[in-house]
């Protein structure tokens, strides 16, 4: 029995669901976002994947980097889907380079997601003597977080003699790069032409947890980074990536930093137009853009290039009026949606639990919306010491009131409000 979709409000315009949803796409034709939606970006999947291609044998490091929601994620699916129809090895997953990370651990998962890759691409390769050696330490680093007695074979003894060892987080760095270099070799001599790994979440660290992230890609540069075959992905903001990959020269030598320019308005409107298109009802209508070109047009010009930020506003903003404007489904003007989301993102900011917080924001936005601020004229502003403006403008950031701009050289942080923030102060 096939069963119809159940009916949602979006079946106005002829839409199953929202086409506004801000998640990664995904891979597989069945999936609520298909990679097949993914649009642009020719010139960047280019030399992305020329850069692996022309590596031949060698292994390879790339940095994309870019403003928080320009869609680093979605570029570097669309890659990993483009990798495995070059015969390279990749899965859908990423190794997360963690707050008060350590060497061991970053080499532990990242071996794990080695290991995993292959595993997943090539089930049958199980039993190599390789891949029972990793599955040796990936164990020992997943179900333990201090020592383990195994049984080892190959580890600790000599010409694959098997012993009991007690494999710590620093035996990783010991038998850990003479494994990954064996799994490398094996993915070699393989039909594969390499693997591809994405380390992910410099997005989410602090400055001090990006200057650990330098000092980690230093100290793993040689026994991690550089194994043939072994492709990585580094992505992040592009202050974080440029201190994770541009403090060391040695890890600099080696990383070549892909930055991402926000999308144009031209792209954003193929963008909706795919989602569109790909969630009719019916297949022999056309479906209604809920939105016209001139509201996302100048929305996005709000947020700044900020793509996430468009699409969660056109979302609260198309949700809520859907039928009530009109008799007949027709797309919504700015002048519709401007007040609705103006009232909803002052609502919120209203509910904040730091009153304090509310108020700074408040006169910034009530005295230069506009402005590019730093902390010291946030200090003049609003009255206080550079220590408690940190604080201030921390929290702001975290809320997504205030958006931090990509420092350039050794000149002060920039602010500017975010796109939420200019919709509630005009």
């Amino acid at each position: 029995m096939v069963q119809r979709p159940i009916p949602t409000s979006w079946n106005v315009y002829n839409l199953l669901r929202s086409p506004f949803f801000q998640q990664p796409l995904e891979s597989g034709e069945q999936t609520p976002r298909p990679l097949s939606l993914f649009v642009g970006r020719e010139a960047e999947l280019k030399r992305l994947r020329g850069t692996i291609h022309g590596a031949g044998e060698n292994a390879t490091v790339q940095a994309i980097a870019g403003a928080p929601g320009v869609g680093k994620t979605t570029l570097v699916k669309e890659l990993k889907a483009l990798a495995l129809e070059d015969g390279y090895l990749t899965t859908d997953s990423y190794v997360a380079i963690l707050p008060n990370d350590t060497p061991e651990g970053l080499f532990g998962r990242v071996l794990g997601a080695l290991y995993d890759t292959i595993l997943a691409n090539r089930p049958q390769s199980g039993d190599n003597s390789a891949m029972a050696d990793a599955k040796v330490l990936v164990r020992a680093t997943r179900l333990t977080s201090g020592g383990i007695t195994l049984t080892i074979p190959g580890i600790g003894g000599i010409g694959g003699t098997h012993g009991t060892s007690v494999v710590t987080p620093k035996d990783l760095l010991i038998d850990g790069p003479r494994v990954m270099r064996d799994l490398t070799r094996m993915v070699q001599t393989s039909d594969a032409r390499g693997t591809l790994l994405h380390l992910n979440n410099l997005e989410n660290l602090s400055e001090s947890d990006a200057m650990r992230a330098a000092e980690i890609l230093r100290a793993l540069r040689d026994i991690m980074l550089l194994h043939n075959g072994l492709h990585y992905v580094l992505v992040g903001t592009a202050d974080a990536v440029n201190m994770a990959v541009n403090t060391h020269a040695q890890v600099r030598s080696i990383v070549g930093t892909l930055v991402l320019a926000p999308f144009t308005i031209d792209e954003v409107h193929a963008l909706l137009r795919a989602r569109y298109d790909h969630l009719r009802v019916d297949p022999t209508r056309p479906a209604m853009s809920p939105v016209d070109a001139n509201a996302a047009a100048t929305l996005y010009d709000f947020f700044r290039g900020d793509l996430r930020g468009l699409l969660k506003a056109l979302e609260d903003g198309v949700g809520v009026l859907i039928g009530l404007d009109h008799a007949t489904a027709q797309p919504l003007t700015l002048d519709e949606l401007r007040p609705v989301l103006q009232q909803g993102y002052a609502s919120e900011l209203a509910a904040l639990p730091e009153q304090k917080r509310i108020a700074q924001l408040t006169k910034w936005g009530t005295t230069a919306p506009a402005s590019v601020q730093t902390q010291k004229s946030l200090g003049t502003l609003w009255q206080l010491s550079q220590g408690a403006v940190s604080t201030a403008v921390s929290y702001l950031t975290r809320q997504g009131y205030v958006v931090a701009l990509p420092r350039t050289g050794t000149n002060p942080i920039q602010y500017v409000l975010s796109g939420v923030s200019r919709l509630i102060f005009g």
